[in-house]
């Protein structure tokens, strides 16, 4: 934060007239950012602070590992679909009503998740609930951008990443926590107290954010959204361990997600209020940037949501400990993010991406290598040396994605870059829960016939749970190396913004 961002109310109001005038305003940023970080970690928490209570919410409510992947699922694309909307949104409402519009929604739609009857409502409100979590993480981006000098996006995108990445690591350790000594409904409650702070922390500045147009919705875009989305999780969950060639499910699945996506791309090329703006993807940078930005929100979220139900399935650990597994990585991914924002306007930013790459692999290959004997420690390090990786990643791609768009195309590219990371989060649960299962079944039947005599049933189960999870780290720490080359099509040279019509 900047220096002066500390100065409390009393010091501004002891202060000369012209120098209370810059330190109020200087005051009134500094808690609009923190409200703005509040309301990201929050809505970026919930796509997993109920993932260790899934166990005791599958048997109160009934439904099996199917209720609980639809809870995760349902909410990450219900962001998917919402993200894009936030463009159109503040130039129809404006910031100023949006965000407490947004943040209100959600914080409602959480009071209606822990209230939830049965697991039909608690699926309804989970998308109800993801609808107003897409508005929140674009605009709060865009907020902030705006609100903060050129000169301190920089070091301003490396705080909020931390909060954006912090929220999913400390999810399952307050998730965990809130299950094991109340009950998995108050995991949904806690969102009450922050979203109402939140809000109260941008009132000082609503009146900077009250622009509005005349504008018209895409309802046909919004449909063909939903559509893709919705059928490329069915095809990826399905698809692994499919029969493509005999399955017109499949095929049909996956023709709709090409079909949808080839419709919004041609009709943003034709009309000026498309959902989806592609024009921005006409900056290399930007284009770039989403795609890493993809695969490190695909890789980060599934090893962030494999590690508490690894310890809590084969190592058999309790939900607090498996939630406080995420702890030390949690702390060190902050700190890495935060001193990358200071040094990140003096290095090759390439050097950077690199390196965090490299950690993230080898931070997957440490998983990979569990064995049920393992100590406890080698799951803290193998996801802190991911952390650190993560960390070194985050802020690069944020500044790298803004840095030659125009401000106008600010919240649009917020609006694409938050679908691209929510279709990430989603698509690599999707593809990897249904590799796991795919692995977890083989295994078994290879040790079942090769351990028969050897071993008992419950151990069986146990090993080919965590051989599974071991390929799958494997398969991701190939992919984190295999996108390394990527980095070479940024342009780091090029400070103009490009011209996007």
């Amino acid at each position: 934060m900047e220096q002066t961002s500390a100065k409390t109310p009393a010091v501004i109001a002891n202060a000369p007239a012209d120098e209370r005038e810059r330190l109020a305003g200087r005051f009134d940023r500094a808690v609009a950012t923190a409200g703005l970080m509040i309301a990201t970690a929050m809505q970026a928490a919930d796509a997993l602070i109920a993932n260790v209570a899934l166990p005791k919410l599958e048997a109160d409510l009934g439904g099996g590992p199917a209720l609980g992947a639809w809870v995760i699922t349902a909410y990450l694309c219900a962001t998917a679909v919402v993200a894009p909307l936030t463009g159109w949104l503040r130039r129809r409402y404006g910031a100023a009503r949006l965000f407490p519009l947004a943040v209100g929604s959600f914080v409602i739609a959480s009071l209606l998740c822990a209230l939830a009857p049965g697991s039909g409502a608690l699926i309804a409100a989970r998308i109800l609930q993801g609808a107003g979590g897409g508005v929140i993480h674009p605009l709060s981006q865009a907020i902030l951008l705006d609100i903060h000098p050129k000169e301190r996006h920089g070091p301003m995108l490396a705080f909020w990443g931390a909060a954006l990445m912090t929220g999913p690591i400390l999810g399952p350790f307050i998730g965990g926590t809130i299950t094991d000594l109340a009950s998995w409904r108050f995991v949904f409650v806690v969102n009450l107290p922050l979203g109402l702070l939140a809000i109260w922390c941008l009132r000082r500045i609503r009146t900077r954010l009250s622009e509005t147009e005349g504008t018209t919705i895409d309802l046909f875009g919004i449909l063909l959204l939903m559509l893709g989305v919705g059928a490329m999780q069915l095809c990826l969950s399905r698809g692994v361990s499919g029969d493509w060639f005999q399955s017109p499910e499949l095929s049909g699945e996956a023709a709709t997600a090409v079909l949808c996506f080839s419709l919004l791309t041609l009709r943003a090329r034709s009309t000026s209020f498309a959902v989806v703006q592609t024009a921005v993807f006409r900056d290399v940078n930007f284009a770039t940037a989403t795609f890493f930005n993809f695969m490190l929100s695909a890789l980060l979220f599934v090893a962030v949501l494999f590690v508490p139900l690894l310890a809590e399935g084969p190592l058999g650990f309790s939900a607090t400990v498996a939630g406080a597994l995420t702890m030390p990585r949690a702390v060190l991914m902050m700190i890495v993010m935060l001193v990358i924002g200071q040094i990140i306007r003096h290095v090759d930013l390439r050097l950077l991406l690199v390196g965090g790459w490299v950690l993230m692999a080898l931070g997957l290959g440490i998983l990979s290598r569990l064995r049920l004997e393992s100590d406890i420690s080698w799951i803290i390090i193998g996801s802190s040396v991911q952390a650190i990786g993560a960390g070194m990643l985050y802020a690069p791609l944020s500044t790298l994605a803004f840095l030659t768009l125009p401000p106008q195309f600010r919240t649009d590219a917020s609006g694409v870059f938050s679908l691209l990371r929510q279709i990430g989060y989603a698509s690599g649960v999707a593809l990897m829960t249904a590799v796991l299962g795919l692995r977890t079944t083989r295994a078994t039947a290879i040790l079942i016939s090769e351990r028969a005599s050897a071993a008992g049933p419950a151990h069986v189960e146990k090993f080919a749970a965590l051989q599974a999870y071991d390929d799958c780290f494997r398969m991701m720490a190939i992919a984190a190396i295999a996108v390394i080359p990527g980095v070479m099509f940024f342009r780091l040279k090029r400070l103009q913004p490009v011209v996007l019509e």
